[in-house]
């Protein structure tokens, strides 16, 4: 039977169930190792602990197998959710198909397969298969051509090419987020130090996501920069895998606890911004306060929790805000604040933020630090930091 060239099919798609089970399977054995490495062996055979070398011996021993075991439990989840996770498409008809093909047909660039397809959280996905008989051209150029054919904002992927290129490629255009941000930073060494210990890492373009992570490592200089920069860099690494941000920071502070030396501690705040539905999650790891500025209105946001590699259960809840148009994120490293914890001059510094009437991120990043070496008499007695991230309407 012919299909009907106006219309659109529409399927939700998931693994074929063989492979579905497979996959569920194999994340219930994952489970199961876990709980025989938690079980096995019995802690010192039930027998007292001769002296404290033996007591540390087993301690050590028993965190090993904790660690193993959470790593086995975070592989099956991951697992799982592959397995679960499922999308609908929409076959554009002959018309549709032809009429896009011919567009850019105009422009030199041959199409093979087009595809609409909504995720789970019903947000446009556009897939595309073409190349260029003119040279390179920006994706970007189609982006717009094709978002008047859906009757939405398109724009390429972080993950397509950035370039149609003489062989055919797939690409993939996205809706344009609703929110755009605009981040800046400002920062002091420590006294007396060539580097400051504090880093600060932004990751773009995550699936409409865009997340700030600032760490600080216990001490200051060129060792606690080291600490930092690894944190940051296990961070993205394993958030670009795929894994969530709670399963991260667990196993980071595992891993760090397994160093069981001071100066492989460090601070860690996550704000992770939902550039599509406008709100930020902030998890803090031993973190000083951070705050959310809406106009003159500013709120503190704090989680109680030690540094990583401090304690081996972290308080993991977080803070979830409804952000609008115009609203900031501000994030501080443990230097901005030291010597202030006087509820005075923390209300100083808060009403100090309120004030601010600066539209550029940088610019408000550099006032409060600047502000904050003022309160600390214009010396910085610990590396200083400041992050401050701006949300606006597209």
């Amino acid at each position: 039977m012919k299909r009907k060239e106006s219309a659109f099919e529409s399927a939700a798609e998931r693994l074929p169930e063989y492979g579905q089970q497979k996959l569920l399977l194999c994340a219930d054995s994952y489970r199961n190792i876990a709980r025989v490495i938690m079980n096995f062996p019995p802690q010192a055979d039930n027998r007292a602990v001769a002296d404290r070398a033996d007591a540390l011996y087993h301690r050590r021993l028993r965190e090993n197998q904790n660690f193993m075991a959470r790593q086995f439990l975070s592989l099956a989840d991951q697992i799982s959710r592959l397995a679960d996770e499922s999308y609908s498409y929409i076959y554009s008809g002959d018309t549709k198909y032809k009429e896009i093909a011919r567009l850019l047909r105009a422009e030199d660039i041959l199409v093979r397969h087009i595809y609409f397809m909504e995720d789970e959280n019903k947000d446009g996905v556009v897939e595309v298969t073409m190349c260029s008989r003119q040279g390179r051209v920006p994706a970007r150029d189609v982006a717009a051509m094709l978002g008047t054919f859906y009757d939405m904002r398109l724009i390429p992927s972080a993950k397509s090419p950035y370039f149609i290129e003489e062989e055919y490629h797939s690409f993939t255009f996205v809706q344009e987020p609703a929110y755009n941000i605009i981040v800046g930073q400002a920062a002091a060494t420590q006294d007396g130090e060539d580097v400051s210990g504090d880093d600060v890492l932004v990751m773009e373009g995550i699936d409409g996501h865009e997340i700030l992570l600032l760490a600080d490592g216990v001490g200051s200089g060129a060792q606690a920069l080291g600490c930092s920069e690894k944190i940051l860099e296990f961070m993205e690494k394993f958030l670009l895998a795929g894994y969530s941000k709670e399963e991260v920071i667990q196993l980071l502070n595992d891993l760090l606890m397994q160093e069981g030396q001071e100066t492989w501690m460090s601070t860690l705040d996550v704000c992770d911004i939902n550039l599509y539905r406008g709100f930020c999650e902030c998890y803090k790891i031993g973190a000083p306060a951070g705050y959310h500025k809406r106009q003159d209105m500013v709120e503190r946001i704090q989680v109680a929790n030690l540094p990583l590699g401090g304690v081996e259960s972290l308080n993991l809840d977080s803070v979830r805000i409804r952000l609008e148009d115009g609203d900031y994120m501000i994030l501080l490293a443990d230097g901005v604040v030291e010597g202030l914890q006087e509820e005075e001059k923390l209300a100083r510094l808060e009403e100090y933020i309120s004030r601010l009437d600066l539209m550029n991120p940088r610019e408000m990043s550099k006032a409060i630090l600047d502000y904050s070496i003022q309160l600390h008499r214009g010396k910085a007695a610990d590396d200083m930091t400041v992050v401050a991230a701006g949300i606006w309407r597209n």
